[in-house]
Parts: C-alpha cells; sequence; structure tokens
C-alpha cells in the first residue's frame, strides 16, 4: 500500500508539496494580495486529506533570525490553522524543525556557503543553494516555479518538496 505525504512550507511565500508513488504535485501558498486566504488553503488541505488521508509534515517554528514579530506573529498564525485543518480532516501530521529534515536531505551534498550578515565573522551554510541542489537531484524532472513565465526557482515549492521526500524516507 502506497502512502501519501502532504508537506507544507509556512510563509507567505510557501508553498505546498503532495508526494505519492514518486510523483510530485505542488501548490502555492495561497495568498489575497499580501493576507493568507484561509479558506482556499483549507480547501487544498481538504482535498488532498479527503482522497488519501495523507500523513501531513510542516516546520516546527522556531526563532527566525532577523524576522520581525509581525513574520513570527504571521507564521505562527498559519501553523495553528494547518494544525487545526489536520485535526478536522483526521489526518496525521509532524511538526519537524528545519534542521532536522535538512540534516538526511543534505546528506552527501558538498557544503554550500555564503558570506555571513554579521561583520568579520566566517561564512554560514547556504541551505536554499543546498536545497536547491538536493530537489534537482531528487527529482530532476520536477518544474520548480510557478507560472509560465517564471525562470527564478521557488523557494517554498523547494523546501515544502524535500519535506515531503524526509518524510517518505522517514516512514511515517
Amino acid at each position: 500500500m502506497s502512502k501519501t505525504y502532504l508537506a507544507i512550507d509556512i510563509g507567505k511565500q510557501g508553498a505546498l508539496a503532495v508526494l505519492k508513488d514518486g510523483v510530485v504535485e505542488t501548490y502555492r501558498m495561497p495568498m489575497i494580495k499580501t493576507d493568507l486566504d484561509v479558506h482556499e488553503l483549507l480547501d487544498i488541505v481538504s482535498k488532498v486529506c479527503s482522497d488519501d488521508y495523507p500523513h501531513v509534515i510542516f516546520e516546527h517554528l522556531g526563532v527566525i533570525f532577523g524576522s520581525g514579530k509581525s513574520t513570527a506573529l504571521s507564521m505562527g498564525y498559519q501553523s495553528g490553522i494547518i494544525e487545526a485543518a489536520c485535526i478536522c480532516a483526521g489526518s496525521p501530521y509532524t511538526k519537524v524543525k528545519a534542521k532536522e529534515w535538512q540534516k538526511e536531505i543534505f546528506k552527501g551534498l558538498e557544503e554550500i556557503t555564503k558570506p555571513s550578515k554579521t561583520a568579520g565573522a566566517k561564512p554560514v551554510r547556504d541551505t536554499k543553494a543546498m536545497a536547491l541542489v538536493a530537489v534537482k537531484r531528487i527529482f530532476p524532472q520536477l518544474k520548480l516555479t510557478f507560472g509560465e513565465r517564471a525562470t527564478v526557482p521557488h523557494d517554498g515549492l523547494i523546501d515544502a518538496v524535500l519535506i515531503a521526500e524526509w518524510a517518505r524516507r522517514q516512514n511515517l
């Protein structure tokens, strides 16, 4: 019996990814201008959950260096909505810390760094670049953008797909 995974990268620039039998379906985080479209988000989660009762995975929120109170409030709000949707749909869910899924997904990748934002500090791991390399290795045919004219890979889509892959590897 195959399992279905619904992974959600929380944030206004986030995304949702459904992984089943090696096939990935992606959704952009639904927005109305600058606000989360809660009804559309719940429709997507409900639709996926009604089809297969997938295991839902989303990031366990922690402190994001350099982010403000409004960002923290917005992401906490989205996390709560997603958790409530899972409970209402009767789907199992797991919250995973970014460092935990990245540790598994980045195995075997060469370390990519970027300059630190702090003057004089040593370079830091570039998780966005490493995630892009990882997703291209694991899903080489996957379209990494939303829309026909987009050319820059969507960070939220990449993270959502990789979180779903992490869940599959964990056999959640």
